[in-house]
C-alpha cells in the first residue's frame, strides 16, 4: 500500500467525477455519492487482495447532520468469511468513514493486524480524498437546491433540460411544462409576513411532489412561481387535466397564520401549459412560452389555466 498506489487512487476518483458533472447532484435521494465512487474504489479493493489476501471489503460512510448512512463501496458476496477487521476513521465529529476488511482464514488476520498501522494511515489519507468530494458534492447540491421549499432551482432546471429535450427529440416523446403562479402573493407578504409567505411557498411545493409522478420535475424558477416538467406525456388534454387536479387541490390546502386562533389563509393558483416540441424547441423557448401562458391564465382570473397557443398570445399586453 504505497504512496503511488493512494496517489493512483486520488487522481482515478478526480477522473471518475468528472463523468457525473451534469448528471443529478442529489446524494441521499439519488445515491449520487455511491454513484461517483463505486468504480474507483474497485481499485482500492484490488490493492488490497493483491497486498494483504483480503476476500471483500465493505466501506461505511456516516453522515449523522445529513442524517446519511451508507455503503458506498461493498465487495460481491462470497463464501462465507469468519474474520473481519473494523478500521474507522473519524473525519469530523459528525461524520465517519468505517473499512470492513474481511479474510478467510487466520493467517490473513494476523497479516492486518499486524500492518495496522499501515493500514489505517493509508485509510485516513483516502478517507480525506473521499470526504473532500463528498462536501463537494454537498456544495453542488445546495447550488441546485432552492432553500426554502427543497426543491431544484432554475440553474439545475436548465442543466437536466439540456439533457432531456435532445432525449425527447430523438425518441419523438412529447414534454409538458406548466408554469404555475400564486395569485397575489405579494398581498401574503404585505398582511402578514414573509414567514407566512413561506409557509405557503412550502404547502405548494410539498402538495406538487405529491400530485406528480416520481418521473416528473417540479423547480421553483422565481419568487411565487414554479415550473412543473410532465416527461412523455401523451397529450394536451393530459396537461390540462392534472393542471386542473393542482389548482383543485391548493384551493383546499390551508395555511394556519395563527395558530392561538386557528385562522386559515386560502390560496389560489393560476397554471400556464406549453409543450414541447408543439410550442418550443430551446430552454429559452420554453420559459418563454409557459411564462406566456401563466400570464394569460391570470388574465383571465384565479384558479384559471391556460394552453399556449400562438394564434393567441396578441391578446397578452406584455408591456
Amino acid at each position: 500500500m504505497s504512496n503511488k498506489m493512494v496517489n493512483s487512487f486520488k487522481q482515478i476518483l478526480e477522473e471518475k467525477d468528472q463523468d457525473f458533472l451534469y448528471s443529478e447532484f442529489t446524494i441521499n435521494e439519488e445515491k449520487q455519492l455511491i454513484k461517483i465512487f463505486s468504480d474507483s474504489l474497485k481499485y482500492l479493493e484490488l490493492s488490497l487482495k493483491n497486498c494483504y489476501e483480503i476476500s471483500r471489503i465493505n466501506i461505511l460512510f456516516s453522515d449523522k447532520i445529513n442524517k446519511y448512512s451508507e455503503y458506498i463501496y461493498k465487495s460481491k458476496e462470497n463464501e462465507k468469511n469468519d474474520f473481519i477487521l473494523d478500521y474507522s476513521i473519524n473525519l469530523s465529529k459528525n461524520t465517519q468513514i468505517t473499512y470492513e476488511l474481511i479474510v478467510n482464514n487466520k493467517k490473513n488476520y494476523h497479516k492486518l493486524q499486524d500492518n495496522y498501522e499501515v493500514l489505517i494511515t493509508t485509510f485516513d489519507i483516502i478517507s480525506q480524498t473521499l470526504y473532500n468530494k463528498y462536501l463537494e458534492e454537498c456544495i453542488k447540491q445546495l447550488s441546485l437546491k432552492d432553500q426554502i421549499t427543497g426543491l431544484y432551482n432554475r440553474k439545475y432546471l436548465e442543466l437536466y433540460l439540456d439533457n432531456i429535450l435532445s432525449l425527447s427529440k430523438r425518441e419523438g416523446k412529447k414534454i409538458a411544462f406548466l408554469k404555475i403562479g400564486i395569485d397575489k402573493f405579494k398581498a401574503v407578504i404585505d398582511e402578514f409576513d414573509y414567514k407566512i409567505g413561506d409557509k405557503v411557498l412550502t404547502t405548494l411545493a410539498n402538495l406538487l411532489k405529491r400530485t406528480v409522478r416520481a418521473s416528473d420535475l417540479v423547480v421553483r424558477v422565481e419568487a411565487e412561481e414554479f415550473l412543473v416538467v410532465l416527461l412523455n406525456v401523451g397529450d394536451e388534454e393530459n396537461a390540462k387535466m392534472l393542471a386542473k387536479k393542482i389548482i383543485n387541490l391548493f384551493s383546499k390546502e390551508g395555511v394556519i397564520v395563527n395558530q392561538a386562533t386557528k385562522q386559515t389563509l386560502y390560496k389560489t393558483i393560476c397554471i400556464g401549459i406549453s409543450l414541447f416540441p408543439e410550442d418550443a424547441y430551446s430552454i429559452e423557448e420554453i420559459l418563454r412560452t409557459s411564462d406566456n401562458a401563466l400570464y394569460e391564465a391570470r388574465n383571465m382570473g384565479r384558479n384559471k389555466c391556460f394552453l399556449y397557443s400562438e394564434n393567441k398570445m396578441h391578446t397578452i399586453d406584455l408591456f
